[in-house]
């Protein structure tokens, strides 16, 4: 975040996005675009329980999350896919997940493939209805220590 380059690209880009807030969580939104920035934190000092900050560390980008509406930021999604694929279409155009994740998560089915290309993992999480990807998370493996695959 402290990156001159990335705040402009910041500013060029997105003209709603929220601001970055340690206490409330990793993301940056923009509503109109529905891309979602993250970052990890791993300098802050934070009270959760009071709602404090002692130090605000260092913000660094390592992920995002599109959806059907953000894929007009990016000229080509990962493997070639589109938001109308169905999960067979991305085995067909990804392979097979090196990982996938299925369960439940507050009353809410949900079922996740992993995929990999070099350090870089692309998580597919897919709508449970008709098995079209609902949204495409990009992330580095190494900054999302509690994420990696």
């Amino acid at each position: 975040m402290s990156n001159t380059d990335f705040n402009s690209f910041l500013s060029n880009t997105f003209t709603d996005l929220s601001a970055y807030d340690v206490l409330k969580h990793d993301y940056m939104i923009s509503d109109s675009s529905g891309v979602e920035l993250g970052f990890v934190n791993e300098d802050s000092v934070v009270d959760d329980d009071d709602q404090i900050v002692f130090e605000d560390g260092n913000p660094i980008f390592s992920h995002f999350n599109l959806y059907l509406r953000s894929h007009i930021l990016v000229y080509e999604l990962p493997f070639g896919l589109t938001f109308d694929d169905k999960r067979g279409d991305v085995f067909q155009k990804a392979g097979n997940p090196i990982h996938t994740k299925e369960g439940d998560f507050l009353g809410s089915p949900f079922l996740i493939d992993h995929h990999k290309i070099d350090n870089t993992i692309i998580s597919i999480d897919y709508n449970i209805d008709d098995m079209t990807i609902k949204s495409i998370q990009i992330r580095d493996n190494n900054l999302l220590k509690h994420l990696k695959v």
